[in-house]
């Protein structure tokens, strides 16, 4: 059998260097890691694995340096000020689908483009309406890579990415502080399915698409089988060595979900109407603190506009009131990832794990990060637990 030959275009983030190290653990697959800079490069040469710098928005430079490659597989997303990330979003496709001319690519989108609350709704699936950024920025991706692999006849397999956690990622550090607030509760008890993905189970997901691609173009990717988030809480709870985290009671959970639900189906038009008539009855102290859409709102025009001295005003008004409560209610609020539905639409079959087995490794990972001698950054802090996460 012919050895495949795969390249992860950010290959030093968290999820690329782990799924860097995975693939060359494979006989039939020799994996390389793809940076843009010699400083991303030296922490994949550390971890002992092949590297190569390239400009990964230069198609011609992209392309001669992926020529000998069969899969290129895209970890990265431009992470810019909102009014120059549609730009970087065309020259990092644009090169990606040159480069992959008559080859395969397989990209990392997000679940973020179904919104902050996740709607089982099957039009969903095809007609994605992100209300957060993050979610617009990934399926504003997929949409330019759809559009220009078909062009350049390009194999390109989208994968909507899970909630993923374990070990030194933003989601199991994210739980950790959840599990530490006072007063936050599991909603419905933690019985929803979470969307969540261990890590381990992305990296046999993505495994068994560069191998066997699946018929569709575009799959979710999950924990197989499906993890409640009970099972996520009690783990990392077990792993902090914390009770498990007390379910909010039904009328409650209800209550919430209904709530987060109307807003993720209701259009940023409609919803910036209502969060400012909210603004005028309570007289918060800043609209910005009080209506979130007008952040998504505002974002968008600046992204058109294209004025980074705007956007940075804006980012820097939104920023002196981040921690301000909407509501006006004490004590922690829910986060709508926890109240969603099933995601809509094909999810990728594979053959997965429970992710208990990675509590030994959240464990030592948290007493890490727990030592005074180790910079934590808190994610979620006890007023601040109603923001978005991408």
């Amino acid at each position: 059998m012919k050895m495949l030959k795969v390249g992860i275009v950010g290959g030093a983030g968290q999820v690329g260097s782990a799924l860097l190290r995975s693939l060359n653990t494979e006989r039939e697959i020799q994996a390389f890691g793809i940076c843009r800079n010699r400083v991303s490069a030296a922490r994949v040469a550390s971890l002992g694995m092949p590297v190569r710098i390239v400009q990964t928005d230069d198609p011609v430079q992209l392309a001669q340096e992926t020529r000998d490659l069969d899969v290129i597989v895209n970890c990265a997303l431009p992470q810019y000020q909102p009014s120059m990330t549609s730009v970087a979003n065309h020259r990092l496709a644009l090169s990606l689908t040159s480069a992959c001319a008559g080859k395969r690519l397989v990209h990392l989108s997000s679940v973020a483009v179904y919104g902050d609350f996740l709607s089982s709704r099957k039009d969903f699936f095809d007609h994605p309406k992100p209300d957060i950024t993050y979610g617009r920025q990934k399926l504003q991706m997929e949409q330019l890579l759809r559009k220009l692999a078909k062009k350049h006849s390009a194999k390109c397999t989208i994968l909507r990415l899970g909630h993923v956690y374990g070990p030194q990622l933003r989601w199991s550090e994210g739980f950790f502080d959840l599990i530490k607030t006072d007063g936050f509760r599991l909603p419905f008890d933690g019985e929803l399915a979470s969307n969540a993905i261990w890590i381990d189970n992305l990296i046999a997901g993505i495994k068994q698409v560069i191998i066997a691609p699946p018929a569709q173009d575009t799959v979710n990717l999950v924990d197989s089988p499906q993890t409640t988030w009970r099972e996520i809480f009690d783990l990392h709870s077990k792993a902090c060595g914390r009770p498990a985290v007390e379910p909010l009671d039904q009328f409650e959970s209800n209550r919430r979900f209904l709530i987060a639900k109307t807003k993720g189906q209701t259009g940023l038009a409609k919803r910036l109407f209502l969060e400012s008539a909210a603004w005028l009855i309570h007289l918060p102290s800043s609209y910005v603190a009080s209506a979130p859409a007008f952040k998504t709102l505002s974002q968008r025009i600046v992204a058109g506009i294209g004025s980074k001295g705007l956007d940075s005003r804006l980012w820097a008004l939104y920023c002196r009131h981040f921690s301000a409560r909407a509501d006006g209610a004490p004590g922690p609020t829910t986060l709508a990832v926890l109240l969603s539905e099933p995601v809509p639409g094909h999810c990728l079959t594979y053959n997965g794990s429970r992710p208990t087995e990675c509590l030994s490794a959240l464990e030592a990972w948290h007493n890490a990060i727990s030592t005074p001698h180790v910079s934590h950054r808190t994610i979620f802090h006890s007023r601040e637990i109603a923001q978005e996460i991408p």
